[in-house]
């Protein structure tokens, strides 16, 4: 994945509804808790001093608790947009949420704070649970305005873990609970139009990128004006470099203060260098940017940086020193692929959710039109009779409410358990072909070594001529030396345990060789590349050569990793 590929989106904004629903007994702290958000990604030393402020105004009020929740909130989201580590604030949270009968709105605001803390500490599938968790509490107490948050957040996770259209969708729904009329509606809106420039390279997106700028200049809204010169040069940076600067310049010459901007800022700049071969001045603002990611834990973005370094060092024929980034690029990456994993199977156990919610929603309309046909019943009954039917109907709809809940669950959990199961029965199904592979590439060379001993043995008992025994354990070396013969055998075991592999393989490149085929079987089978050198005979530094060579050859992606496309063949 290339470094002009790291959007900044503004997810990272506040979520700012002018509604005073979640705390109307106190509009003047809700009015400095929506000034932190807003200033708290470019303005860090004052965000700190107004959040002393807003502890204080929280403990001074009679009814504090829910303010002490949403000071909390406002606490993480302000150390997660300025990179600073807490985890005090993580236990301090913890122990609020162990009270018991916490209020469903106060319970909703310290889980949030905490999936806040572990987004910026790279817990990306526990921070998605808790969202979700988040998410439905706020809306048992119908808190739009939080609601709106709680899909954001859901929307950076899946941007951070690569999945685009979930967070698009993700960050469609935050926008639908408010209108445009409200503030943050252009953040929003900015967020989904840079996921679409990125999946699609759709023009329309950057044109409306561009007319957002237009207006943001002419209103001065500061907060938003860095975000939105990066993601429009990272959208021009592929095909007019040069214009891309442009926006990167004028980027630096803001007044803010924000160290996750920055670090994507100089990655960027870095990848400009890079396309225009200057290796030194790109390297050394993708080291700038990895210092700020790697002390914020920003593991999506470190492992674009990663990758870009390891490109660079392969251009100038530094192979070690492409491999060590490389490797630490695979690293993180099986990291995000873990968590991928993990929110995608939440994201299943949701969608049962979602669908029951449609359901519903089919329900109340039915009850609506109910309730219609009800009207010209009270007009021909007496007041007496239309309370009884009324009692009536109403037991009977608290009834079928709570058995449809119930219901609702258990299938739910039944959908997710299964789930899980499957998951695990392909990974042991998947081990078991590997060890099945591996097992019978051993147990060729171990009869090889048994025929050899006996050999060896007739000589040391004088049960033949020494001269003759030797000549016969020589034809055998020379017999099983024979690489073709060897590789033929090989390749038929291999393919009853990976039936259709090689097929595969050549479909994907008909001009791969025999070297390549055999190079491909040891990769799927999970061996090292010292293992694989010593079975080639040749050095581990021309494995690790041929490596490159074969995924260009294959015509695969940079951000694909060969061990990925291998594996799922």
């Amino acid at each position: 994945m290339k470094p002009h590929n790291i959007k900044h989106l503004f997810f990272l904004f506040p979520l700012l509804l002018l509604t005073a629903l979640a705390y109307p007994q106190n509009p003047a702290f809700d009015s400095l808790a929506n000034e932190i958000d807003r200033i708290s990604n470019f303005k860090k030393t004052k965000s700190l001093e107004l959040l002393d402020n807003l502890y204080q105004m929280a403990y001074s009020d009679p009814d504090s608790s829910l303010l002490i929740a949403r000071c909390f909130y406002e606490e993480a989201f302000l150390y997660r947009r300025q990179g600073i580590v807490d985890t005090l604030l993580a236990d301090r949270v913890k122990s609020r949420l162990d009270r018991k009968n916490i209020p469903p709105r106060e319970q909703a605001l310290l889980q949030l704070a905490l999936a806040d803390n572990l987004l910026a500490t790279g817990e990306y599938s526990e921070s998605f649970s808790l969202s979700l968790q988040a998410l439905e509490k706020f809306k048992q107490v119908d808190d739009k305005r939080f609601m709106a948050r709680a899909l954001n957040y859901l929307g950076i996770i899946c941007d951070y873990i690569k999945l685009y259209n979930l967070a698009n969708y993700y960050f469609t729904e935050a926008i639908n609970n408010i209108t445009p009329e409200d503030y943050e509606y252009f953040f929003i809106k900015l967020n989904i139009f840079s996921v679409e420039a990125f999946i699609n390279k759709n023009e329309n997106a950057i044109d409306s990128m561009l007319y957002l700028l237009e207006v943001a200049e002419k209103e001065g809204k500061e907060e938003v004006l860095p975000f939105l010169y990066l993601n429009i040069g990272a959208f021009f940076i592929d095909t007019y470099p040069e214009k891309a600067l442009v926006y990167f310049t004028k980027m630096q010459t803001l007044d803010f203060d924000d160290p996750n901007t920055m670090a994507t800022l100089y990655a960027n700049i870095g990848f400009y260098y890079q396309i225009h071969n200057d290796y030194p001045k790109a390297l050394s603002y993708y080291k700038d940017a990895q210092k700020i990611m790697e002390t914020n834990k920003e593991i999506s973005y470190l492992s674009s940086i990663h990758n870009a370094v390891s490109q660079i060092f392969e251009q100038q024929n530094m192979l070690d020193s492409a491999l060590f980034y490389a490797r630490k690029n695979q690293e993180l990456t099986r990291q995000l692929r873990s968590n991928t994993i993990a929110v995608e199977t939440h994201q299943k156990y949701i969608t049962t959710i979602l669908d029951a919610s449609q359901k519903d929603l089919i329900i109340s309309e039915q009850k609506v039109a109910l309730k219609n046909r009800q009207v010209i019943i009270i007009a021909v009954v007496s007041a007496s009779a239309v309370l009884l039917i009324l009692l009536f109907l109403l037991l009977i709809n608290q009834q079928k409410r709570r058995k449809a809940g119930e219901n609702r669950e258990l299938t739910a959990k039944l959908e997710y358990e299964k789930l899980e199961k499957e998951k695990q029965e392909e990974i042991i199904d998947a081990k078991t072909r590997e060890l099945t592979s591996f097992s019978m590439l051993v147990s060729n060379k171990n009869q090889l070594l048994r025929q050899i001993k006996g050999q060896i043995e007739k000589i040391l008992f004088n049960e033949e001529d020494a001269a003759e025994i030797a000549t016969k354990a020589d034809e055998i070396i020379r017999n099983n030396l024979n690489v073709d013969e060897e590789w033929a055998d090989f390749k038929m075991h291999f393919e009853k345990v990976h039936p259709h592999f090689f097929e595969k393989l050549t479909q994907s490149c008909s001009s791969l060789t025999e070297e390549n085929l055999k190079m491909c079987a040891y990769f799927k089978i999970g061996m090292a590349t010292k293992q694989i050198a010593q079975l080639l005979h040749v050095i581990p530094r021309s494995v690790i050569i041929n490596r490159y060579r074969l995924k260009k050859k294959l015509q695969l992606p940079e951000e694909q990793d060969l061990d990925d496309f291998i594996r799922n063949l």
